[in-house]
């Protein structure tokens, strides 16, 4: 069966998505290009292709394109906000302070056109009113990390190096890898001639590794097919934080895929041992338990799925199989005709999962069915 044009360009922009994480702009912009070639009259793929340019820092052909959607778009907001960062990055700061204005206009609670608006005035000084704006954002998002790192530095302009340092303490406890931010922590603490902390900070900047940087670059190269590189960012990020559970998680799928069963096995067990509640880590714990033959074992990550989640299709579907293959149909039967009943939301699983999953639920009870004669 051909693939829909909707499926196609779903596809293509999940392409540059991936290829954005990986900064990889020039594949991103041919995905976009190619999925525009399918939908040549797609305001969304219009504005998907400038904020590429936009992160580029291809600001002139960003704002161009933006700027030729004005007219074509109902819901302005973030097309106004996307506005003001392309005369931001050409450095026209009154254009970028008008266009947050235009975009909090729609959206006076819009947390990224505060942002921007808060920036902007910073670099025209305004620091004043900057400082109010970043409140603003903090009084809505309290752990907001660009209000606070930009809070630190109106700080440390003013000379209040204190307080920039108390500012940027409180994004390092939020994520203690940021670069940026250690690097302006160095620059306060050298200003109160606290120089071993200044040093112990800068040196911190330049050898440490960001984990959640490299668990996206994971993610996305899992999503385009490399699997070993994907394997290979996943355990620089545990090597800087072994106790991100979430990417335990992610190196046990990307293992599984390649066929280590047993590494994706200790991946997974150290996700579900971090992190009991993620369900998704169990009901994967279980199916790789189940390929490695030890069916006892996976019924038990199974359950332990389903108590999270009473309606989770897949671990009853799961569930059913290893109880099938363990000859006992009359509680696998139970267990498929269970999964049938909890069609999950698009969020959490595509319609294309949701339908081999039935198909293949159907095609289970009918062949139990013959088992048990009835």
């Amino acid at each position: 069966m051909p693939i829909s044009t909707d499926k196609q360009v779903i596809e293509l922009k999940k392409d540059a998505s991936s290829y954005l994480k990986l900064g990889d702009f020039s594949k991103a912009q041919k995905s976009i290009k190619k999925a525009l070639e399918l939908k040549p009259n797609s305001n969304n793929l219009v504005h998907e292709l400038a904020k590429i340019n936009l992160k580029s820092k291809n600001f002139h052909l960003s704002l161009e394109l933006l700027l030729g959607l004005e007219d074509r778009v109902t819901k302005k907001d973030i097309l106004y906000k996307d506005i003001g960062l392309s005369y931001f990055g050409l450095g026209k700061l009154e254009k970028a302070l008008y266009f947050s204005h235009k975009s909090l206009e729609v959206d006076s609670k819009y947390i990224e056109a505060l942002v921007l608006k808060g920036k902007t005035l910073r670099e025209l000084e305004n620091y004043d009113e900057a400082m109010a704006t970043f409140d603003k954002v903090i009084s809505k998002s309290s752990n907001h990390r660009d209000a606070l790192y930009q809070k630190g530095k109106i700080n440390h302009i003013l000379g209040k190096y204190r307080e920039s340092l108390d500012l940027f303490d409180k994004v390092l406890a939020i994520t203690p890898r940021d670069i940026e931010v250690l690097q302006a922590k160095g620059l306060s603490h050298d200003e109160l001639n606290e120089y071993r902390e200044a040093s112990d900070a800068i040196n911190k900047s330049k050898t440490v590794e960001d984990e959640v940087i490299y668990n996206d670059r994971g993610v996305a190269l899992t999503r385009l097919g490399y699997n070993h590189k994907a394997i290979d960012s996943y355990r620089r990020a545990l090597s800087s934080n072994p106790k991100y559970a979430v990417c335990w998680f992610n190196l046990g799928k990307a293992l599984f895929r390649v066929g280590d069963l047993k590494e994706a096995l200790k991946a997974f067990k150290q996700s579900t041992e971090l992190n009991p509640k993620n369900r998704s880590a169990w009901n994967n714990r279980g199916v790789t338990l189940r390929q490695l033959n030890k069916l006892e074992e996976s019924l038990d990550c199974y359950d332990r799925a389903i108590a999270l989640k009473k309606s989770y299709s897949w671990a009853w579907h799961n569930k059913g199989y290893v109880l099938e293959l363990l000859d006992r149909p009359r509680e696998s039967l139970v267990c498929y005709e269970e999964a049938l009943k909890h069609k999950p939301s698009s969020e959490e699983h595509g319609g294309d999962e949701w339908d081999k999953l039935k198909k293949d639920t159907n095609k289970a009870i009918i062949r139990i069915n013959k088992i048990i004669g009835e």
